[in-house]
């Protein structure tokens, strides 16, 4: 009995040994199951490493700098494009300008022609007239002399009245043969500076063409590149556009507004230029004025005189008066004009250059203007910037006798001009950075 009691008792520590080490393992392998993914992402952590924040830093470095370079590149093809077109107008000014020295040289020709021509037909009269002379006298016999008029005399009445009519022949004679002599000698000079203008003529007529050719060179490089660069510009904005992370249409709005910026403060400078030169200006006229009018007392004080008259107006204002004519007519065939294309050496009515609209529009008001900038400056009085009024032309380049562009002056800032090739005939600020530091009033 004892032994069966022993069998009972150990059959059920047995199960429940088992069960204790089941329940051990089962709890063992959920452990492992819940503590392993914790054991093997500490093990491959998720955040950088210090090598790769720093390669990060690289790259966004990298980044800015490529961005740097890209606008600096950006900046300069403006300015480019801002040369080559530049270039493209002085070229077609100077066609303008050998143009018009072809018109003078061939007005010149024909006149010299024409003068040639009428003392040619006064040599040739003269010439005859000595011909028919000769002709009488041959058919009379030939000329005696003073000789025959005694030889056939019949008094002394009839040798006086001969001897006169011998010494008037004479004379007429002679007259005619001194006209003919100088008026051939007239011809002559006259036929030679009739050639020499002619040869003018042809010399002008090839560097007219040879400007035309020049001009035509040159907007031609300048159209291939302003393409070209445009080109250019739209890579480098692509490229902006993939290192920002933003669209190409995001990077030319931007770019334009940089460009738009930069043109801004251009103009301002400009202006504040203009402003100073005209603020010193007006000082070295006032210290004038004060010389003289210190140099007038003293010339009274010292003859004793009267007080002189009041000073002229027009020394102590440096705006010229008003022009004659209708400017409003002007300003309203200028503004009739915006839209249509801008063509080297064109003065409408379907296509403009600088100074071919400048000259037409002043033409509405009866004044005559060159075909050329570099004249129409000369053919205007100064006014500086500070003092313009519509009307006015606003000159552009190194000076106003070498200037490439103008515009006509409309009040605010403002000016219509005929621009560049591929623009049209427009509203601009007048305030660039090659604006002449006076204008010019018809």
């Amino acid at each position: 009995m004892t032994v069966v009691h022993r069998k009972a008792y150990s059959v059920p520590s047995t199960r429940a040994h088992i069960r204790f080490q089941v329940v051990i393992a089962t709890g063992t392998a959920l452990a492992l199951a819940v503590t392993l993914p914790g054991l093997t992402a500490h093990a491959d952590p998720v955040y950088p490493s210090a090598g790769q924040v720093k390669a990060a830093q690289a790259a966004v470095g990298d980044k800015a700098a490529q961005i740097s370079v890209i606008e600096g590149q950006l900046k300069a093809s403006n300015a480019r494009l801002q040369e080559v077109q530049s270039a493209a107008e002085v070229a077609a000014e100077r066609y303008n300008l050998a143009r018009e020295l072809l018109r003078q040289a061939t007005d010149a020709a024909k006149a010299a022609g024409e003068r040639a021509a009428a003392a040619q037909e006064i040599a040739d009269i003269a010439s005859n007239k000595l011909g028919q002379f000769a002709a009488a006298t041959y058919m009379q016999g030939g000329n005696l002399g003073q000789l025959e008029a005694f030889l056939s005399s019949k008094g002394p009445q009839d040798v006086l009245d001969r001897a006169a009519g011998v010494q008037l022949i004479t004379d007429i004679r002679n007259q005619v043969m001194q006209d003919a002599d100088a008026s051939s000698v007239v011809a002559g000079v006259l036929r030679r500076q009739a050639a020499q203008a002619q040869a003018q003529q042809l010399a002008a007529a090839q560097a007219a063409e040879d400007a035309r050719v020049s001009a035509q060179a040159q907007v031609d490089v300048a159209t291939a590149e302003t393409a070209r660069i445009q080109k250019q510009q739209g890579a480098m904005i692509a490229q902006l556009a993939t290192l920002r992370n933003t669209s190409v249409t995001l990077e030319r709005q931007r770019q334009a507004g940089l460009k738009a910026e930069a043109e801004r403060r251009a103009a301002a400078a400009a202006k504040a230029r203009a402003e100073a030169k005209a603020r010193t200006a007006a000082k070295a006229r006032a210290a004038a004025k004060a010389r003289a009018d210190a140099e007038a007392r003293a010339a009274r004080d010292a003859a004793n005189r009267a007080p002189a008259p009041a000073p002229d107006s027009s020394s102590s204002s440096p705006n010229p008066g008003p022009v004659s004519g209708s400017v409003s007519a002007v300003i309203a065939f200028a503004q009739a004009q915006i839209g249509k294309p801008y063509e080297w050496g064109a003065a409408g009515p379907g296509t403009w250059d600088c100074s071919g609209l400048t000259m037409v529009a002043w033409a509405q008001a009866g004044v005559s203007l060159t075909h050329y900038t570099g004249w129409q400056w000369a053919e205007t009085r100064r006014v500086p910037l500070s003092a313009l009024q519509p009307g006015d032309l606003v000159f552009y380049g190194d000076s106003g006798a070498t200037s490439h562009h103008v515009g006509l002056y409309v009040g605010g800032g403002q000016m219509i001009e005929a621009p560049e090739t591929g623009k049209n005939v427009r509203y601009a600020s007048i305030w660039r950075i090659d604006i002449v530091s006076e204008a010019g009033r018809p």
